[in-house]
């Protein structure tokens, strides 16, 4: 061990040694270049940390290994082991501190294939003839939730715990798992309709003669705080459990996440079979709260290229309800669900080349309708002042589809459907004229609906705006056709009540072929996405001079407005309700605020007024007179 650190040695005693050493070092010439001598200080001094010499190697690019190992002080260093020098920061021979080494990041499997599958350019590859989708299609099927676990936990009926059998307990969970201050619960208007189907189809589970009979009596708290109990414990799992569980999901992709097309890996979209539960929809569903069967391998058809391997069913004693070679579509698999009795599809991701060739030819009929609008807007606008009825409300949807970028809309059976609307399925009650109460002039409609998802669209339209009026835009043709069109109807009662969607699109189509309102729709929305950024570009004199992060945010500028102009939004949740009743709270608390320092600075300014009055007033006079002078009296 080196005297320098011998506890039991006074500090000059040690400061002494220390100057003779760095004065031996100075004059010596076996090592001039050796790192650890820099500035004059010594390889003990530069640290008092115990450094390795593969540490203090590489913190120098002049190092000479014989130099050091022929120096008398790195024979005295104590080399320590890997173990406790690994993750600590070490020093170098001139007292700065040496760059830890990142450790690089580990590339799963699943990362690895991603990023291989992007060297395939699909649009360099010719289509495969006959109109086919494919020429081979291998993969290996669809991947089954694990069957139920029961719990154990009764359900409270009437204050009397009920034993429910496995397949009852699982259906009582569903309904415990839904957060009575939801979406669906927690809404006066959805929670008769959830709780009513929900019950339906509970009894129809727990078969006739059993106890549970009245859902008033039903309590779902014993299972409601089972749950809060699982997840509590999901989020406290280990280290190694979270490992564990990775690998396991990563096993899963690598079997039932790809498939090979055409001599080419794909990655598949929704590999995972739907697990039963509580149907939930979106907005107003009238079959809401109906419980969703769990899909069986036999109700399942799979769909691969005759010259592969039909894939073995996961389930074991089961077997595919059909095996399928078509290769003009390009679904993988599919099945029938039990509340709306749709087909569901399993399809590739929306990163593959059937994705990719789909969105070519919907932007390809966006570019043709581009050198194409001119002569269509002729051709409906001159038709607004038609005389006959059906060819003006033709028009003018026409002009909606392609002014305000809506859907075209179709009859739905409410019983079975959410009440979405379109332009064709427009009624009077969606239209509110003259919503600000500005008069005769007024050229304004309020248009409020429910359009596709259920997503509210409420905007209101100036139909005498510049927007809507400029190069013969016939806005206020189009706000006088509906007046009109409005007249003496009832509020249930269509607008377009002589048109339908198959009568518009069969127009559409004889004006270009492909041509749809979706087209429409695409179009706009492209067009004013380059518009904006063709804007953002002249008011900046170019995009050179942005940094990466203000490009980004021009970019989700113009997109922003293209999603107002679509009608393109994402529901809040809870989270962000109440994020925005927080600031909303903080805001008006900042207003008060702000009133109340308005009136302590107009205090403030009075009362510096009169001691400024009082300053200036003789000593002589009457300061009150001065300040506050007598009123006039009256008799």
């Amino acid at each position: 061990m080196d005297s320098d650190f011998d506890d039991d040695l006074p500090l000059s005693v040690l400061k002494e040694r220390k100057e003779r050493r760095m004065k031996k070092n100075s004059k010596s010439k076996t090592t001039p270049k050796r790192s650890s001598s820099q500035n004059g200080k010594s390889p003990r001094s530069s640290s008092s940390k115990k450094v390795r010499p593969d540490a203090v190697r590489s913190s120098s690019k002049k190092f000479r290994p014989d130099a050091v190992r022929s120096s008398s002080a790195s024979k005295k260093r104590k080399v320590v082991p890997d173990a406790v020098t690994s993750g600590k920061r070490t020093k170098k021979a001139n007292g700065t501190a040496a760059k830890k080494t990142p450790k690089k990041k580990e590339i799963s499997k699943v990362d690895r294939l991603g990023n291989a599958m992007k060297a395939f350019m699909w649009w360099t590859v010719e289509d495969p003839p006959d109109g086919a989708q494919w020429s081979h299609m291998e993969h290996a099927g669809v991947s089954f939730p694990p069957p139920y676990e029961p719990h154990g936990v009764p359900l409270v009926y009437d204050g009397k715990p009920v034993q429910l059998r496995p397949v009852e307990e699982e259906a009582a969970t569903f309904f415990a798992a839904m957060d009575p201050e939801g979406m669906h619960l927690g809404n006066p208007k959805t929670a008769p309709i959830f709780i009513k189907n929900f019950f339906a189809d509970f009894r129809s589970v727990l078969g006739k003669g059993h106890a549970v009979k009245d859902f008033k009596k039903c309590d779902f708290s014993g299972i409601r705080q089972h749950l809060e109990e699982q997840k509590m414990i999901k989020k406290a799992v280990t280290d190694a459990e979270k490992a564990n569980n990775k690998e396991l999901k990563e096993t899963t992709v690598l079997k039932f996440g790809y498939a090979i097309v055409d001599n080419h890996m794909e990655k598949v979209g929704n590999y995972n079979m739907e697990p039963p539960g509580a149907f939930r929809g979106r907005g107003e569903h009238p079959k809401m709260g109906r419980l969703k069967d769990r899909v069986d391998p036999e109700r399942t058809i799979l769909n691969v290229s005759q010259d592969s391997f039909v894939p073995r069913c996961p389930v074991p004693g089961r077997a595919w309800g059909e095996v399928v070679h078509d290769p003009h579509v390009m679904w993988l698999a599919n099945w029938k669900e039990n509340i709306n009795g749709s087909v569901k599809y399993m399809q590739l991701a929306a990163m593959s080349s059937f994705k990719g060739k789909s969105d070519r030819s919907k932007y390809n009929k966006a570019a043709r309708l581009c050198s194409e609008i001119d002569r269509i807007r002729k051709d409906y606008k001159k038709n607004l002042k038609s005389r006959d009825t059906a060819k003006r409300q033709l028009a003018t949807a026409m002009w909606v589809i392609d002014r305000l970028a809506l859907r075209v809309g179709g009859e739905k059976d409410t019983d079975e459907e959410a009440d979405t609307v379109g332009c064709c399925s427009l009624r009077v009650e969606h239209l509110h004229f003259d919503p600000n109460g500005e008069g005769s002039d007024s050229k304004e409609i309020e248009l409020e609906f429910l359009g596709k998802d259920s997503m509210l669209f409420k905007q209101t339209i100036d139909f005498g705006s510049e927007l809507y009026t400029q190069d013969n835009g016939m806005g206020e043709v189009v706000y006088d056709n509906f007046v009109r069109f409005c007249k003496k109807k009832k509020r249930n009662d269509e607008v377009f009540e002589s048109l339908n969607p198959s009568t518009l699109n069969a127009h559409l189509k004889s004006l270009m072929d492909g041509l749809t309102a979706k087209v429409f729709r695409t179009y706009n929305a492209s067009k004013t996405l380059q518009d904006e950024l063709a804007k953002t570009e002249t008011e900046l004199k170019g995009w050179k001079k942005l940094t990466p992060a203000e490009k980004v945010k021009e970019y989700n500028d113009a997109n922003r407005t293209v999603a107002i102009l679509c009608n393109h939004q994402k529901s809040v949740s809870k989270a962000q309700e109440a994020t925005l009743e927080a600031v909303g709270d903080k805001l008006q608390m900042l207003k008060d605020q702000k009133k109340q320092l308005k009136g302590i600075l107009k205090l403030l300014a009075a009362v510096s007024h009169a001691l400024h009055l009082v300053s200036c007033v003789p000593a002589h006079h009457n300061i009150t007179t001065c300040i506050f002078p007598a009123r006039r009296r009256t008799k």
